[in-house]
């Protein structure tokens, strides 16, 4: 493929407007799956959106760094470092940045706080995530599939329902954290910057310049983005890029990079200095005083943890993208390993990045959240091979089998809470099936606009899912309808099945955790309920308030 990178993405740009029906219809489904979430005012807060969202505000109101007036309205967050007197959000100031115009201009049209000038949390809260994390990720599927060789547009639409709906993504795009916002900046550098699939000619200066700021800016987003950033400018040596475009690369990365070292610098007293220098929380002290920066050698119990467990596990959630060390190996027999060499190292970089971190289960999370900045370099080969490998039904079986398996713990993830407190070893069977058939659902618009009970949209949900993913699998696959409506009806029903088995004989523990997770959510009279019920059957522990 020799044609210049502008000219393939003209290309690929008319081809999206003549098929802006087949586009356009998957992407309308996609965003309306993703902003369904972002409703409804729950007691209870996560501490990780609080800081981001208190920094973004203080200095929206008042131009300032330290969050500590406008924590007395919203609430102090765990997540935050001390300094002197002075309170600090302790996580990577990216998303605050971006948040703090959006504060300012539209804040004004939001309910306020009582006797305060500040918009109301939860309001400013769903407003945040829809424009800077909801949208952006929204559209990086479209990103991704674009360069997907031997796929026309009907096909790349079904491979963007399935990265959209069948990955962790889909989870992320409903919090305000920055790993959503970091793989989309991610996949934007790296499609800039290395030019997968097309001509081995360097980036044009502007494209070297973007690219490079893109990369700057996921550091400052998310902190161990920097690992990816140091491959993309690692291939680019390798690759005997000109000192010239080498040079814009740079510049856009310092860029990209200034508003987080002129952050470490006002807050912390020096560019290199981040907020886990001053955590303000004994535990968390602890866990970043062991290795640098709380990461050390990995471990194997992190690995299958991060990767395959029931709890955290990637390829558990999103079994679809074990596809991809098959996809590489495709890429490498059809264009060598100029693509394929920076994809396996960087994969394999961060992967070791989250087994060596101390705390690699991360708090309250949906799957392995530190690695979904890497599940667009996961989903490149993963599509790959779902194109473009063809062994015959049982590969077609196979593939569309993972496919609703992804797609229903990707729903799943997000029908109650994408909160998942450590303590379950099976989340989705201890906590998320147990909830909906008790009625507990998510918080979402149409509950909230129109009244219509939590878990009759849970299961509108489950039901638009399915049936998008089988419709991208039919066409991807290129599988009769029917057929995969058989595959689609087997897996998810014993799926089902072993999730239903696996939360049967739930402990005292765990009950008394869902009951947690339930009050924080506002289902106050189920908390209560599981409560007595447990306190009736076992030993009674007080649930921690």
């Amino acid at each position: 493929m020799s044609e210049d990178l502008s000219a393939g993405t003209l290309r690929t740009v008319t081809s999206l407007i003549q098929n802006r029906w087949w586009i356009g219809a998957p992407l309308m489904v996609i965003i309306v799956l993703y902003v369904l979430p972002l409703a409804g005012a729950p007691p209870a807060i996560n501490p990780n959106e609080l800081a981001r969202i208190e920094l973004g505000v203080a200095m929206a109101d008042g131009a300032r760094l330290d969050i500590g007036p406008v924590a007395l309205v919203y609430g102090l967050s765990e997540d935050v470092a001390r300094r002197g007197v002075r309170i600090y959000s302790d996580k990577a100031p990216g998303l605050s940045i971006l948040a703090a115009p959006v504060t300012l201009l539209l804040g004004p049209l939001l309910p306020p706080v009582p006797d305060t000038g500040l918009p109301a949390f939860w309001p400013l809260r769903h407003l945040l995530t829809l424009l800077l994390v909801a949208l952006p990720t929204a559209g990086l599927a479209f990103v991704i599939v674009a360069g997907v060789p031997g796929a026309d547009p009907f096909r790349r639409s079904g491979l963007a329902i399935i990265i959209a709906l069948a990955t962790p993504l889909w989870a992320y795009a409903t919090v305000f954290f920055g790993h959503a916002p970091a793989a989309v900046l991610v996949t934007v550098a790296w499609v800039l910057l290395l030019r997968p699939g097309v001509a081995e000619r360097p980036p044009h200066r502007l494209h070297a310049l973007l690219g490079g700021a893109a990369a700057g800016f996921a550091v400052t987003v998310e902190y161990p983005t920097v690992l990816l950033a140091g491959v993309i400018f690692g291939a680019l040596i390798v690759r005997r890029t000109p000192l010239s475009i080498l040079g814009w690369a740079a510049a856009g990365t310092i860029v990209g990079l200034l508003p987080a070292l002129s952050y470490h610098q006002l807050a912390f007293g020096a560019p290199w200095l981040t907020g886990y220098a001053f955590k303000a929380h004994t535990e968390f002290q602890a866990i970043h005083a062991r290795g640098v920066l709380g990461v050390s050698l990995p471990s194997l119990e992190a690995l299958w943890g991060v990767l395959f467990s029931v709890r955290r596990g990637l390829f558990y959630f999103s079994p679809i993208l074990m596809l991809a060390p098959l996809g590489l190996w495709r890429m490498a027999r059809r264009r060598g390993f100029r693509d394929v060499a920076p994809l396996s190292f960087a994969i394999t970089v961060y992967v070791l990045f989250a087994a060596g971190f101390v705390d690699w289960e991360a708090g309250w999370c949906t799957a392995a959240r530190h690695l979904v900045p890497i599940v667009p370099l996961l989903a490149i080969p993963a599509l790959n091979a779902l194109v473009n490998f063809d062994s015959g039904w049982s590969w077609k079986v196979l593939a569309a089998g993972l496919i609703a398996i992804s797609g229903v713990n990707a729903a799943l993830s997000i029908s109650l809470t994408p909160f998942f407190p450590p303590q379950f070893d099976v989340p989705l069977a201890q906590l998320v099936l147990p909830s909906l058939a008790d009625g507990a659902g998510l918080h979402n618009i149409m509950s909230a606009a129109i009244g219509v009970p939590a878990i009759a949209v849970v299961i509108a949900i489950l039901v638009v899912t399915v049936a998008a993913l089988g419709w991208a699998s039919s066409r991807v696959l290129q599988m009769p309808r029917r057929w995969v409506a058989a595959v689609f009806a087997v897996t998810i029903g014993a799926q089902l099945l072993w999730l239903g088995w696996r939360g049967t004989g739930a402990t005292t523990e765990v009950e008394l955790m869902r009951a947690q997770v339930l009050q924080r959510l506002g289902y106050e009279c189920l908390a209560e309920r599981i409560e007595r019920d447990t306190a009736m059957s076992g030993p009674y522990i007080p649930r921690r308030r």
